[in-house]
């Protein structure tokens, strides 16, 4: 039987359920909101709390509260503009739920939390802050293809022009194809990925993964030779 990564089924149902508040909320009903809030915390502590996207610092309570609370934020920022974002990828997603949108809006809001931690420390090699793993596996990459993601230690020069290539892609990319590129590298399937972006089946992952290497390959590729 196909396994689910816990942070899909924690709650399922209940989460499926919060959708109610969402007209009140954004309709401008204070105590809608705060109703939301006391029902949705403790849910997003547990998702994050057996959450593969926070990794090791799932353990770590403190690191599952500042990402809920950054959930909370986005959702209610400049007038719910967040919150309004669930009735439109509904409506484009026959069959998903508020769950499964929520889900989506916990999962990216982990992984910025942990780019911004990982971004605290500074690499060995280089004084400015990377994810080191994240940098050397991309510069490897575009060195030598994409059918698999290598573990080695790549020359300054490699790391420099990863640097440079990540802030590139920040710029340029799609944002679908940026974060599918983010993940990938990260060790996400293309399963996976498909169920993160909302696509229908692996291949669509892997085609939006291909196409964010291919430009950047456009761009990069023949330094990554030298």
């Amino acid at each position: 039987m196909e396994q689910r990564d816990t942070m899909t089924i924690v709650g399922d149902s209940h989460l499926a359920t919060l959708a109610v508040y969402v007209p009140r909320v954004v309709s401008g009903d204070g105590a809608a909101w705060h109703e939301l809030v006391s029902e949705l915390e403790p849910l997003l502590i547990r998702l994050l709390r057996r959450s593969r996207t926070l990794g090791p610092m799932r353990n770590n309570l403190d690191d599952c509260r500042a990402v809920m609370v950054n959930v909370l934020e986005r959702l209610k920022k400049d007038d719910c503009r967040g919150l309004r974002l669930f009735q439109p990828w509904v409506e484009a997603n026959p069959g998903k739920n508020f769950g499964d949108w929520i889900r989506i809006v916990t999962a990216n809001m982990a992984r910025d939390h942990v780019s911004s931690r990982l971004g605290e420390a500074k690499c060995a090699d280089d004084e400015a802050p990377l994810n080191k793993r994240l940098v050397h596996t991309l510069a490897s990459l575009l060195a030598d293809g994409d059918d698999q993601r290598l573990a080695y230690q790549p020359s300054s020069t490699h790391v420099q022009l990863a640097r440079e290539l990540l802030d590139h892609a920040a710029r340029e990319l799609e944002p679908a194809q940026f974060t599918a590129l983010r993940r990938w590298l990260e060790g996400v399937t293309f399963e996976e990925l498909a169920g993160e972006l909302g696509l229908s089946a692996p291949r669509d992952a892997e085609k939006v993964v291909r196409a964010a290497l291919a430009r950047l390959r456009r761009q990069f590729g023949d330094r990554a030779d030298g």
